[in-house]
């Protein structure tokens, strides 16, 4: 028998009402509230001697969110600094965003690590007793230090860069961490050492000499220069940081044609906490100052580089805010227009639209940044007699005439003394009236 049921119109849209009300609350059950911590608003902690060796800073970014377990910091270790020996009952991830470390499991290989690395460590050994947040990762734990280190791992800084990684933990048993004794200087002197300016990773050579194999034993002299002064002395002054030096020499080489030495320096840049789209702004910036065949000609050793560290080079397309334009640029605008307006109104036109108002805006380089690459270019090239100008703005940009000193002196390498002495005799003129 077939029964047949009425619809009736006002349970129907009673019904309908109960239905949307229940979706609604669903929805305002799943609503998620969103908690921005602001980069910079964090305290910064220092490493304690405990736990590391040499300077390490700690940014706790954040701790565990329920149901999630995991917390996380963003942790710099400079030169030398490293962990002790330790292990994670729930392993742990590690993911490389600044220059270039070291990380070595109980029983194996030290092995390099650098920007955009992502290690994965195996869970290991449990400790009876450690805090449970990021403290336990980062700070004091139980002072039961056992001295077994199977199972155990360390981490941090190469001896020559510093190194930033973000650092996941979560715990497991109501355990996070278990600290063991310091990782010792020999232990950590076991590493393989990188490959030397002008050879990429995979052409590395068994020598820790910056000159390679090749300059020992054709030009010792030469080798000499490069090991005990280049690179044992003015790579190493403080006066300039080495991202900096890095950006200087990467310029000079771009500038002056010299592509058989960029793919080496690019890499050292990167390692050195210049960012892929930093390096690929360079480029941009110096088909201006040096012409389009300069930039061009470096294009398919970025490439090659890129390549080989798997850059992503669809995050190079991303836009930034620009860059304020600077209160002195509409009196340089005018007096340009002064000088070549009636001459060349074309030129005068695309440098105030194409070279100040958008290159010099852009975000793919800081206006400091632009500064220092101007300057190693022009010097490099010879063309002090355009420094003047860009002197000045350099100082406006956040760059001290120590600084733009410090980095003449280190294209002297890369140039020549006689274009450095130049552009130095310019920067006493310019600077020291």
């Amino acid at each position: 028998m077939r029964i047949c049921h009425r619809r009736n119109p006002d349970m129907t849209r009673f019904t309908a009402t109960l239905t949307m009300l229940a979706l609604i609350g669903a929805a305002s059950a799943a609503a998620q509230t969103i908690v921005i911590t602001r980069g910079g608003s964090r305290a910064i902690d220092t490493g304690p001697a405990t736990n590391f060796t040499g300077e390490v800073r700690v940014d706790r970014l954040f701790e565990a969110l329920p149901p999630l377990h995991g917390s996380g910091g963003s942790v710099t270790f400079e030169p030398g600094a490293r962990t002790a020996w330790h292990s994670h009952p729930a392993g742990q991830i590690l993911i490389v965003t600044t220059r270039t470390g070291r990380v070595q499991g109980w029983g194996g290989p030290v092995e390099e690590i650098r920007t955009g690395d992502v290690v994965k460590i195996q869970a290991g050994q449990k400790s009876a007793s450690a805090r449970t947040d990021l403290e336990a990762s980062y700070g004091e734990t139980s002072p039961k230090r056992p001295r077994r280190r199977e199972g155990g791992h360390w981490h941090g800084a190469s001896p020559k860069a510093s190194m930033t990684h973000i650092a996941i933990t979560e715990p497991r048993d109501g355990t996070a961490v278990q600290w063991m004794e310091h990782v010792s200087d020999q232990q950590y002197d076991d590493a393989v050492p990188s490959a030397p300016p002008g050879q990429t990773s995979n052409q590395q050579q068994p020598t820790a000499r910056p000159s390679g194999a090749v300059q020992p034993r054709i030009a010792p002299g030469l080798a000499t220069l490069t090991d005990d002064v280049l690179f044992g002395d003015v790579w190493r002054r403080p006066e300039l940081s080495p991202r900096d030096r890095s950006l200087v020499t990467i310029s000079v080489l771009i500038a002056t044609g010299k592509p058989a030495q960029l793919a080496g320096h690019l890499g050292r840049a990167l390692d050195n906490g210049v960012q892929p789209r930093e390096a690929s702004g360079v480029l941009a910036h110096l088909a201006i100052y040096c012409g389009w065949p300069s930039a061009v000609s470096a294009l398919d050793i970025y490439d090659q580089v890129y390549t080989a560290r798997k850059v992503d080079t669809t995050a190079l397309h991303a836009a930034g805010a620009r860059a304020p334009a600077p209160a002195s640029d509409a009196g340089r605008a005018k007096a340009l227009n002064d000088d070549l307006g009636v001459v060349a109104p074309k030129f005068v036109q695309l440098t105030n639209d194409v070279v100040f108002e958008d290159l010099w805006r852009r975000s793919d380089l800081s206006p400091r940044d632009r500064s220092l690459v101007t300057i190693a270019a022009l010097a490099g090239m010879g063309d002090d007699d355009q420094l003047d100008f860009y002197l000045r703005r350099a100082l406006d940009s956040g760059l001290s005439r120590a600084q733009i000193a410090e980095a003449l002196t280190h294209l002297a390498f890369y140039a020549g003394w006689p274009k450095a002495t130049k552009a130095l005799t310019a920067v006493t003129k310019a600077l020291d009236k």
